[in-house]
């Protein structure tokens, strides 16, 4: 199962929630979704069923990109109508590097139960884990995967001339590729709260029908819902089925009906329809973090940002993007702090300086975009000129605001600003409205300001140890296996320049974390058991000595490995 919909029964469902208004199609209306309802019933059963430990030779279908992993790839495979979360090292990991989802592999693979899984997997309708051993040969799939899956290489071989994080930002923001981007520059996503930018949204979607609207226009109501249909089964595609789209596709779609059989939706209601359609279709989707946030952020925008636009005072257009972009993320927050935990302050104003470029790019990667794969390297390096401006200012508002001392909200800071804000709302005078939106921007800053307040502390890190006082930072680093969640307990620490970080190995992946750390920090001195990773460490002498926090230490070499200990004074 998963979140890819079958698009007979997409259509069949969005017809019938179309339908659901006239009395005279409810009948048939009820039993399409019935319909649907008992065919994901029996998916949920045969998902339920056990997997028994067995080697797979034969045909597979890829049903996710494969993502890099240390030392190799991971994929979702689809083996005799089941999913598998499947792993791949050595030379078949190289061998489907550059595979896409959609095409159909001849492998030898081990298929076992799905053991000690999180609820998210499960959630995603994996039945078992698999290791693949050997790829043989592979076929495109079908018409609407191979016509996506060129289109995105097409965009991808456009991009060739930008740095590998450029190039990621620009894939990421077009069709939600992320996969290539390195953990520094999702750390800066994540602490700006711009990760949505790159996971593809509604707006994606409503910026691609606006690319395709005036040839759309020249159709009749009959070509021109079938036009709609094929723009966004190859859209989804593309961005493989990510919840978001498939939310915003799915009222596309609805909406695209109503106009054929001459019934204006509205759009809350659409959204309503919505919902019902996808559960309907893939009742699994109500686990998925990503529908649950599409679904908020959209109910936030459609029932709120009106009245808030015309609540603020200012320049409209400023007014506009901030009552999209704060009703947005008020309506996601209980979502976020369930599944995640506190908000950064920092995205409030990162969303408002990211995403009106965020459009853009989208709009121009699906068309200028797709001409640069086309044309010569240095015609495409011309045309995506603009790219690059809009994808380094992107890249450095996200740097820039998780960089920020905003501090982050919990469920009480938020709860109040929610009841500042609906005060606000239902106020009849300026100055009583003046004054909700300064107790807001009151709660805002306190976060930085009971961060400022706080003394700098020591103790545990993934990874590692933050050593610190008021005059020296130590970091110890003893895995490097998970920069993200490194990175991310630097910035939440609050973490300034690190004077002296000690790498208790020495490998390639110590040497790409310590890179990105001094990019972000900056490193005064890095020790080392061995100098072999080209980052000017040094391999200390059993003389030398760091201060901090009223403690004297020293390096202490145990085989292979460098530690701090105890300084013993001869």
């Amino acid at each position: 199962m998963g979140t890819q919909l079958d698009p007979v029964r997409m259509g069949i469902a969005c017809a019938g929630a179309v339908a659901w208004r006239h009395r005279r199609a409810l009948a048939v209306a009820t039993v399409l979704v019935l319909f649907t309802l008992m065919q994901s019933s029996a998916s949920w059963q045969e998902l339920r069923a056990p997997v028994i430990e067995e080697p797979h030779v034969g045909e597979a279908l890829l049903r996710t990109d494969p993502t890099p992993v240390s030392g190799g790839v991971r994929m979702r495979l689809e083996v005799d109508g089941r999913i598998f979360d499947a792993r791949a090292w050595g030379s078949p990991a190289g061998w489907l590097r550059p595979r896409l989802m959609g095409e159909r592999l001849q492998l030898e693979a081990t298929l076992r139960p799905l053991t000690s899984a999180p609820a998210w997997l499960q959630a995603q309708g994996v039945a078992g884990r698999a290791t693949v051993k050997s790829v043989g040969g592979f076929t495109e799939g079908r018409t609407h995967t191979r016509v996506a899956n060129s289109v995105r290489r097409t965009i991808e071989e456009g991009a060739r001339s930008m740095s590998r994080d450029d190039r990621a930002l620009f894939t990421g923001l077009v069709f939600g590729d992320d996969r290539r981007q390195s953990p520094l520059t999702a750390d800066n996503f994540a602490g700006a709260g711009l990760t949505h930018l790159l996971a593809v949204s509604g707006q994606n979607v409503a910026f691609l029908l606006a690319i395709a609207g005036p040839a759309l226009r020249r159709l009749g109501h009959r070509r021109r819902l079938i036009a709609v249909a094929m723009i966004l089964l190859v859209f989804a595609t593309m961005t493989r089925f990510e919840a978001s789209v498939l939310r915003a596709s799915t009222m596309a779609a609805i909406a695209a009906m109503g106009a054929l059989i001459g019934t204006a939706v509205p759009a809350q209601r659409v959204l309503t329809l919505t919902v019902v359609t996808l559960l309907a279709v893939n009742p699994l989707l109500v686990h998925s973090v990503a529908f649950q946030l599409s679904l908020a952020a959209s109910a936030g925008i459609l029932f709120w940002s009106a009245r808030v636009a015309r609540a603020l005072p200012g320049p409209r257009p400023l007014v506009e993007a901030l009552a999209v972009t704060s009703t947005a993320q008020f309506a996601v927050a209980p979502v976020l702090l369930w599944r995640f935990g506190p908000l950064p302050v920092a995205s409030l104003p990162a969303n408002v300086l990211a995403g009106p470029a965020a459009g853009p790019v989208m709009m121009w990667g699906m068309t200028g975009g797709w001409v640069a794969g086309l044309v010569p390297e240095r015609v495409a390096e011309v045309l995506h000129l603009p790219t690059r401006a809009l994808v380094a200012w992107i890249d450095g508002v996200a740097q820039w605001c998780a960089a920020l001392p905003l501090g982050q909200l919990g469920a009480v800071p938020l709860a109040a600003c929610g009841l500042a804000a609906w005060l606000g709302l239902r106020s009849s005078t300026d100055r009583s409205r003046h004054r909700c939106l300064a107790a807001i921007v009151v709660v805002l800053v306190l976060p930085a300001l009971v961060g400022w307040a706080q003394p700098a502390a020591s103790g545990p890190i993934p990874g590692g140890l933050l050593l610190r006082d008021q005059a020296t930072t130590v970091a110890v680093l003893h895995d490097a296996r998970n920069p993200e969640d490194v990175l991310a307990a630097l910035r939440s620490e609050r973490v300034g320049r690190v004077d002296l970080l000690v790498a208790s190995s020495a490998s390639f992946a110590m040497a790409d974390l310590l890179g990105w750390i001094d990019d972000r920090h900056g490193i005064g001195e890095i020790w080392a058991p061995e100098a072999t990773m080209g980052r000017s460490e040094i391999v200390p002498g059993p003389l030398r000595r760091v201060h901090v926090g009223g403690l004297a230490l020293a390096p202490n070499f145990e085989g292979d490995e460098l530690t701090l200990g105890p300084a013993i004074e001869e």
